[in-house]
């Protein structure tokens, strides 16, 4: 059986609902990297293949009364502590291309990547709110085709400054060769040229991960991603659009499909009855998790709805979403993994380098070569 590639959100779930006032729910870290770094080091040691941020663009203040709802830090300041505080596993902040600069994007993924020491992704989506606070930003007509424009807008400015460029000879005198710069051309509505200030760290692309529920999106994802954070609540949800994304890819001309990564909202406690009880006052301001693959009970009833999903071959991994605890966090971690280790389904050892490879089935892994928020 091929491991699966499992992710973690960094969207601080624990919190959801009525959540944040546990006693255990580091509420007041909420805006520190305590809690995320602390996520972040246990998926590295439990050999998980990427940890991730969404994102929101907009605070919805009516219900700011009640709970965080998606009051944030940025994506990209937090997986910056992420990298510094981890040495393995993938970092993938979140993008809008609807909003989004390119070359603000590019440069600051690239410095990301140096940071992290080639372990950057990034995680692409076309934002549904946020307008309000980029007035002078029209938003395309098509966010798709924006998208796809943003997208290689972005990756021409990565090439501007390429690594091989870089000579440092000090007996030359010879930093660079200034003849490797180049720059890029215009692109949909995008008029960057570049170069960029901070070169590539590798010839190498980013690995992307792409969320959306659209046709837009699922095309987009089949034409672009290397992997789709999806809401599949059900098994038929996650066989049907898994099916779907392959044949996409292959009317695209791609000969490998993104993998798919529902994304799994876990409420677990050490009984099913106080995980229930968690559950509903969790999901009282997170209708999305209702659309979200949802398991809640103890570690055993986790393990084997994730063993009968990868046995079925009907997803490609997950991305975890703990949720109505810090607890299910630790759960997560202590009971889940482990036993997905012992039963091989998931990898417990690092392979290095960390590579994406897709060629046989559709993972998300640093150091690939090739190619919304809940």
């Amino acid at each position: 059986m091929t491991f699966l590639t499992i992710g973690l959100s960094l969207s601080p779930t624990w919190v959801r609902g009525q959540s944040w006032r546990r006693p255990d729910s580091r509420v007041e870290e909420l805006f520190s990297a305590g809690p995320y770094v602390e996520a972040a080091q246990r998926a590295e040691a439990a050999c998980l293949d990427f940890v991730f941020k969404p994102d929101a663009l907009a605070l919805n203040t009516e219900s700011l009364a009640q709970g965080p709802g998606f009051s944030a830090v940025d994506p990209i300041v937090l997986m910056t502590a992420a990298a510094q505080a981890t040495e393995h596993i993938s970092v993938i902040p979140t993008v809008s291309s609807t909003y989004s600069h390119p070359y603000t994007s590019a440069r600051q993924l690239q410095s990301l990547d140096h940071l992290s020491g080639g372990r950057v992704g990034w995680n692409v989506v076309t934002s549904l709110g946020g307008q309000e606070n980029f007035p002078e930003r029209t938003p395309p007509t098509d966010t798709y085709a924006n998208a796809e424009d943003f997208v290689a807008m972005v990756e021409a400015l990565r090439r501007t400054y390429p690594s091989e460029s870089l000579r440092i000879d000090r007996e030359a005198g010879v930093y660079a060769d200034p003849t490797m710069i180049s720059t890029a051309s215009p692109r949909g509505r995008y008029r960057s040229t570049g170069p960029l200030t901070v070169p590539a760290i590798s010839p190498r692309r980013w690995p992307l991960l792409h969320a959306g529920a659209s046709e837009a999106s699922a095309l987009f994802a089949a034409s672009h991603a290397d992997a789709v954070f999806a809401m599949a609540a059900s098994e038929e949800d996650a066989r049907k659009q898994r099916a779907g994304l392959r044949e996409r890819a292959l009317l695209s001309g791609r000969t490998r499909a993104p993998r798919l990564l529902p994304g799994l909202a876990l409420t677990l406690m050490k009984d099913r009855s106080s995980a229930q009880e968690l559950a509903a006052s969790a999901r009282s301001d997170a209708p999305a998790h209702v659309r979200h693959w949802h398991i809640v009970g103890n570690s055993a009833d986790a393990i084997r709805e994730i063993a009968a999903r990868a046995s079925k071959r009907v997803i490609d991994g997950f991305i975890a979403l703990p949720v109505g605890s810090w607890e299910s966090v630790e759960i997560f971690f202590d009971d889940v993994v482990p036993t997905l280790q012992d039963m091989g389904i998931a990898r417990a050892e690092y392979s290095l380098p960390l590579t994406l490879d897709i060629d046989e089935e559709p993972v998300l892994r640093a150091g690939n070569d090739h190619e919304e928020d809940i």
